[in-house]
């Protein structure tokens, strides 16, 4: 049965293994796509390569300069969506102006990469009983506008727009198994489902700048699930890569993480861990309650019976993935906004 599981777990684990792009900024933020209504954050615009700039970016005036022109003085239109100003007259005297251009570029320079990789959660998260599932990968994550404040801890993680602050640095995701679904967040400017199938490798839209949160909807298992049946619902997964690129925390060892969370549930969650260098398919996970802090030590690659290999305290510094699961159960389960705040490691 262990055998058939871990088989089972591998293939759930394959987005993860292949989230290997670079990821772009979030949608709506500077340098971000613009979102699929042609608007971005506030004190943004969007340019006409789709991209956010500043509301007072120069534009590229593909018509007439914005010098004087007759009566108004304007030498046509100031423009928008980066189109620059209209060459037609610019009053009833004399035409607005050359043809020129009439700034640089403003789309706020090219993609560019949040990070090489993009990838999320351990895959160990499962179990074979009926409160477990086969636990996940996670899809690729947004990044930060650039506008997110540093923070030296060591000790605590926040969240800036998709991206860790403090003692994590890398990039949110999400995941969930095939027959699990998601509502929120939703994937680049289309603002497209997150699935199994159809990970979100970059410009992951979080609604909430300082949080990382999902809502979405788990089927219940049938009375007797099969080991496929865990396969494809295993429950969804919300969590954070330690580094970007991705790599293990370095730094300390403690001895306890306690996760701050808000929305529903607040009960029956589990905690996940993923150890850098070690397998896809192993990871460490625990029962935990939001606010309560979990000793590392209780992190088993099987939590559901404690059967596997536990986690010790020095092996902190490896973990490069963490993580919080809704899982599946008798029980069909909503998911409401449930947002991770913050992590803390203590001793």
């Amino acid at each position: 049965m262990r055998g058939l599981f871990l088989s089972l777990l591998a293939t759930a684990v394959l987005a993860f293994a292949g989230c290997s792009q670079a990821v772009r900024y979030p949608a709506g933020v500077e340098k971000g796509q613009c979102y699929g209504n042609g608007t971005c954050n506030s004190g943004l615009r969007c340019s006409s390569e789709n991209r956010c700039i500043p509301e007072d970016s120069p534009t590229r005036s593909e018509g007439g300069t914005t010098g004087s022109g007759g009566e108004t003085q304007t030498g046509g239109q100031a423009g928008s969506n980066d189109t620059g100003g209209a060459s037609g007259s610019g009053g009833q005297t004399e035409s607005g102006g050359s043809t020129g251009e009439g700034g640089s570029d403003p789309s706020g320079g090219s993609s560019g990469s949040g990070g090489s990789d993009p990838s999320g959660g351990s895959s160990g998260s499962g179990g074979d009983d009926p409160t477990g599932g086969s636990g996940g990968g996670g899809s690729g994550g947004g990044g930060s506008s650039g506008a997110c404040s540093a923070s030296s801890s060591t000790t605590e993680v926040t969240f800036c727009n998709g991206l860790a602050v403090g003692a994590m640095t890398g990039y949110g995701w999400v995941a969930l198994g095939s027959a699990d679904s998601l509502s929120d967040p939703t994937c680049d400017t289309a603002q497209a489902a997150i699935t199994e199938a159809a990970p979100c490798l970059a410009n992951t839209n979080w609604n909430q700048a300082d949080a990382l949160c999902m809502s979405g909807t788990i089927p219940a298992l049938p009375e007797l699930p099969t080991d496929a049946d865990y396969a494809s619902n295993w429950g969804v997964q919300i969590g954070v890569n330690a580094r970007d690129p991705n790599e293990g925390m370095a730094g300390g060892t403690f001895k306890t993480i306690t996760f701050s969370m808000t929305g529903s549930p607040l009960t029956g969650l589990r905690a996940v861990l993923h150890k850098n260098g070690d397998p896809n398919t192993t990871g460490y996970c625990a029962s935990m309650t939001p606010g309560t802090a979990v000793a590392i030590s209780d992190f088993n690659s099987a939590c559901w019976d404690d059967s596997g290999t536990s986690l010790s305290d020095a092996d902190v510094p490896s973990i490069d993935k963490v993580g919080v699961q809704v899982s599946s159960s008798a029980a069909a389960a909503t998911v409401s906004n449930l947002c991770l705040t913050k992590i803390a490691f203590g001793n």
